[in-house]
């Protein structure tokens, strides 16, 4: 299939089936979402948050794997390492 990732002003993720125009929602950050990455296999994906939170997802049936918390203000950006086994982010701690 082709998909379309979207990450959205809103506190959710929404994933596109361009094929099927069918939608799919990850519910879980608490505000706006500022960025999201895949791992290499796509099996996995990892998004930052104003709620200063990164979460870690099943791109396959949207459960939310594991919280991130440590942030003292908001993450903006994310990104996965080639192995797919790490993570790194940006934001504006102080």
């Amino acid at each position: 299939s082709n998909e379309t990732q979207l990450a959205t002003s809103e506190n959710k993720i929404r994933i596109w089936n361009t094929d099927t125009n069918e939608c799919r929602e990850l519910v879980g950050h608490e505000r706006r979402v500022t960025s999201i990455a895949y791992s290499p296999d796509g099996i996995t994906l990892v998004s930052a948050s104003f709620d200063h939170t990164c979460r870690l997802w099943n791109v396959a049936n949207g459960t939310e794997l594991r919280i991130f918390r440590g942030a003292t203000d908001f993450v903006c950006c994310v990104v996965f390492s080639l192995d797919g086994y790490t993570f790194a982010t940006s934001g504006s701690d102080h």
